[in-house]
């Protein structure tokens, strides 16, 4: 039986500069699935062995992009939340993190200064059908929504996205999001939205700064 060889990156991670106190990092994800070991990737769930093998090339550039961000921002990492928002402890108290994938790119966001982080990445190809308005849009949003651009349609659906992340609930919580400008609104909490072009590809991050229920 031949030694398979384990995971490694495509590429050095590339870090993108977006305040202080944020730190994001993105990877090329490969086209075709490998033939490699993962046993090396940090932070791995233990539902990784069912996944196929395109998911667990996804999953291990985003938990590699985790990884970097944490060396980058030189904090110490003890331990990875299995529950959602996800979180890393640390020797200084907990920080919200964040991980995203389409096809091709995968990301990750760490916040030091900010009770909860979320973030999306699609390609700016994608198309948001009017289906799938229905089901995460309120009925004012699709009204809003019916003739605007697909790049409105695209840019509605990532910010409930990161939001849901940040929160933790998933997207069953989207049509109560609200979206106004560059601020996001569920619950008391308020979003500040940031948005970034990278090849090809949308990125939108949403930082919390006014709910402090977070165990610090």
């Amino acid at each position: 039986k031949m030694a398979v060889n384990a995971w490694t990156p495509l590429h050095e991670p590339i870090f993108i500069d977006i305040e202080v106190g944020v730190f994001c990092s993105l990877l090329q994800i490969p086209r075709i699935p490998r033939k490699v070991s993962f046993e090396e990737i940090p932070f791995t769930h233990s539902n990784f062995e069912s996944m196929i093998p395109r998911r667990r090339e996804q999953h291990a550039a985003g938990r590699f992009c985790l990884r970097s961000v944490i060396n980058k921002a030189e904090i110490n990492c003890v331990d990875i939340s299995e529950n959602y928002p996800l979180t890393i402890q640390t020797k200084t108290g907990i920080k919200p993190i964040s991980i995203s994938h389409c096809d091709s790119i995968a990301v990750a966001v760490l916040g030091l200064n900010c009770n909860s982080i979320g973030v999306d990445i699609e390609s700016n190809e994608r198309i948001i059908s009017t289906a799938i308005l229905n089901q995460f849009c309120s009925t004012k949003e699709i009204d809003e929504l019916m003739n605007s651009s697909p790049v409105e349609r695209l840019e509605i659906w990532m910010i409930k996205e990161a939001v849901s992340k940040a929160i933790g609930d998933g997207m069953s919580i989207a049509k109560e999001i609200e979206i106004v400008g560059d601020n996001a609104y569920y619950d008391t909490s308020i979003f500040r939205v940031i948005r970034h072009e990278y090849k090809g590809h949308n990125i939108v991050i949403v930082i919390d700064y006014s709910d402090s229920s977070m165990d610090i």
